[in-house]
């Protein structure tokens, strides 16, 4: 027959039992919640890139609707006199906007955008060749390079470029 007192000690868990048992389901709960937290920061960045994208269109959109140049003469390359930086509703031409950057972002009119203290916009303009739209040149050829800039923190999240010219108007991204 089978000693009782054997058969109980065969039974229970040892203590290496246990305390390997405690650290493979460690592992696993560490495990798990890296993949989670490595899960939510990719939210989060995506979450970033589409409000800096949004803010890039937007701001996009309204620059490509201006003509390709001041009407007035004589034709100046950025902002004609007269015509104030801190808000753009004197912008009249898609020039004006080069060099311009507004950190946190505002509307035309100069309201501050909401819940967005730590974001900047930026535009550069430049003259490309007519010719190939990459060449950027140093006159008028009647081709224009507009680059929106979205920042976050310091860092860039969103960039986006458009042509404009002086026969057709918008054409690029």
């Amino acid at each position: 027959m089978i000693d009782a007192k054997r058969l109980r000690r065969a039974r229970a868990f040892t203590l290496v039992e246990a305390t390997l048992s405690t650290i493979v389901v460690g592992v696993m709960l560490v495990a798990a919640l890296n993949t989670v937290g490595a899960a939510r920061l990719g939210e989060y960045k995506i979450a970033q890139r589409s409000r800096g994208l949004h803010l890039a269109q937007n701001l996009m959109a309204e620059i490509l609707q201006r003509a390709y140049e001041d009407p007035n003469v004589p034709v100046v390359f950025g902002t004609e006199s007269g015509e104030q930086t801190s808000t753009r509703t004197d912008f009249d031409d898609v020039d004006d906007y080069h060099g311009w950057s507004m950190s946190p972002p505002q509307q035309k009119d100069g309201t501050t955008i909401p819940d967005l203290e730590d974001w900047e916009r930026s535009v550069q303009v430049v003259w490309v060749a007519s010719d190939s739209l990459s060449q950027t040149v140093g006159s008028e050829q009647g081709a224009k390079r507009v680059t929106v800039t979205i920042e976050h923190n310091g860092l860039p999240v969103a960039s986006m470029s458009a042509f404009r010219t002086r026969a057709w108007g918008p054409l690029g991204n």
